[in-house]
């Protein structure tokens, strides 16, 4: 039987760009989620992020009630919208730079598929502390794992946003999957990197936890924190909650946020 989940999604421009590339999409009666960060610029990024959402969901959809293991509907679906943005970016010139990352969370029976391309990430929250899931498709990542850069250098690294990896660049491209266990009161976090670069996982560790039993306020509070540290690119947070008992807040929880926003 799959997880009973509550959801929550925002998604902003930011503070810098005059358009949103980022696209979410979620169905908790499936168990998916879906968030995409467009890369090609106005009239490009935003069409493959879009695509990238609307066609997994719709596989996933569609696949629901195939004896297939997760992981491989997971990479069908994003192989298919794969291969409808690589067609898309062929067909008209305006489009021929387009591509986009994806993350996607499909959940079953007290466990939860991910699969993702590019530098858009998932996490987990449980007791209090963040995990993250997913690992980036990221020049600045190679460079920490071969030791050429350290965590200090990669908070101001000029490489952060380039991607290795993405939808639109090889016809042959496909999802990393990672399994990962679903609790009852676990919050997952499926998010651009418009958030995660501007605030640190300590800080989102903070507001998850004290915010886990309002989805909506934390979505909303996460990316008002983003925004507080520059949004500098466009900002979209996807949450769900596995239900089970309510989840309780941390004690003290109003003082220490609000304490954080008025910093």
């Amino acid at each position: 039987m799959r997880v009973q989940l509550t959801t929550a999604a925002v998604t902003d421009p930011g503070r810098i760009r005059g358009f949103n590339d980022d696209s979410l999409a979620a169905d908790a009666s499936l168990g998916a989620l879906v968030l995409a960060d467009g890369m090609g610029g106005h009239n490009a990024g935003d069409v493959a992020a879009r695509m990238a959402t609307e066609i997994v969901l719709e596989h996933l959809a569609s696949s629901a009630s195939r004896r297939r293991p997760p992981g491989e509907r997971i990479r069908d679906a994003v192989q298919r919208a794969n291969a409808a943005i690589v067609r898309s970016a062929r067909a008209d010139a305006t489009r021929a730079n387009m591509g986009t990352t994806v993350v996607v969370a499909l959940y079953g029976d007290a466990r939860v598929t991910i699969g993702h391309v590019g530098d858009s990430r998932a996490y987990r929250l449980r007791g209090g502390r963040l995990q993250l899931l997913t690992r980036d498709h990221s020049v600045l990542q190679q460079q920490v794992e071969t030791g050429l850069v350290d965590r200090d250098g990669a908070r101001v690294s000029r490489n952060r946003s380039l991607v290795t990896r993405a939808l639109g660049a090889d016809p042959n491209e496909t999802a990393e999957i990672a399994d990962a266990d679903a609790a009852p009161e676990d919050v997952f976090l499926l998010c651009s990197d418009g958030l995660n670069d501007m605030v640190d996982d300590a800080d989102i560790e903070l507001a998850l936890a004290e915010l886990a039993c309002n989805l909506d306020l934390a979505a909303r509070t996460l990316v008002e924190m983003a925004n507080d540290n520059g949004g500098q690119d466009n900002i979209s947070v996807l949450l769900a909650r596995v239900e089970g008992r309510a989840p309780a807040a941390a004690a003290g929880w109003p003082r220490r946020l609000f304490g954080w926003l008025r910093a």
